[in-house]
């Protein structure tokens, strides 16, 4: 391979990255599963945080139709806080307290700003000790929220980059086998032949992101050098 066809190669390698990526995106209706894939970790962090939550809230499946049509986590991560602080009452509040470690007095002003916060504008206005119980329950939803969409988000990507690695090595295969004249010395199917569309297919989804960038940069430094050897 010359140096100057580098750039090309990348481009193409990067194209067919991308074009795995889009085969994924496109099976999403017909495999469900992918589009659900992280939402497990959602549902395991949700799950301690909404005790007795009644059937007709259906916090869990508001929470999956908003990951599923890929909300952003930002806003996310706020309508699970809301949903979580609208089923909070004082019957729940001590399940809540040890989901999310409060214990003792801080257990129990919890459980009385809980009940006034149920009730809304009917009730007092929260004591000193209530206010304090009430912020350290908002900061560790907040925190606990914010890890697990963050690490349920990872998982999604993982996944989805790792499935359309293996969408780019089928079709780096077809490719070889397609371009394979009967006539060649060596089978299509022949070690070299299988070890070229391997890489490729292996190569496409990493240089997919950069591929345009990267052969820009590539063919500039072969114009460069190609200026200064004359």
């Amino acid at each position: 391979m010359l140096p100057v066809d580098l750039p090309k190669t990348i481009t193409a390698v990067g194209g067919l990255g991308t074009a795995a990526f889009g085969v994924v995106d496109a099976i999403k209706p017909l495999v469900k599963s992918i589009n659900r894939i992280g939402l497990a970790g959602i549902n395991a962090t949700i799950a301690p945080l909404i005790p007795g939550a009644p059937p007709q809230q259906k916090i869990p499946e508001t929470l999956e139709a908003n990951w599923i049509n890929g909300t952003d986590l930002a806003s996310q991560k706020a309508i699970a806080k809301s949903l979580i602080k609208l089923n909070l009452n004082a019957d729940n509040a001590g399940k809540l307290a040890d989901a999310i470690g409060l214990s003792g007095t801080k257990a129990a002003s919890f459980k009385e700003a809980a009940d006034k916060v149920a009730q809304g504008n009917a009730a007092k206005p929260l004591s000193a000790d209530e206010t304090d119980a009430f912020q350290r329950f908002d900061f560790a939803v907040t925190a606990l929220l914010d890890e697990a969409y963050q690490r349920s988000d990872q998982v999604y990507r993982n996944y989805t980059r790792f499935l359309a690695m293996l969408v780019a090595v089928v079709l780096a295969l077809a490719g070889g086998w397609m371009l394979h004249d009967v006539k060649d010395v060596e089978p299509w199917y022949s070690f070299k032949n299988l070890a070229e569309s391997l890489v490729v297919g292996l190569l496409a989804t990493p240089l997919a992101p950069i591929a345009k960038d990267l052969s820009t940069a590539l063919a500039t430094a072969v114009d460069t050098l190609q200026l200064v050897k004359k």
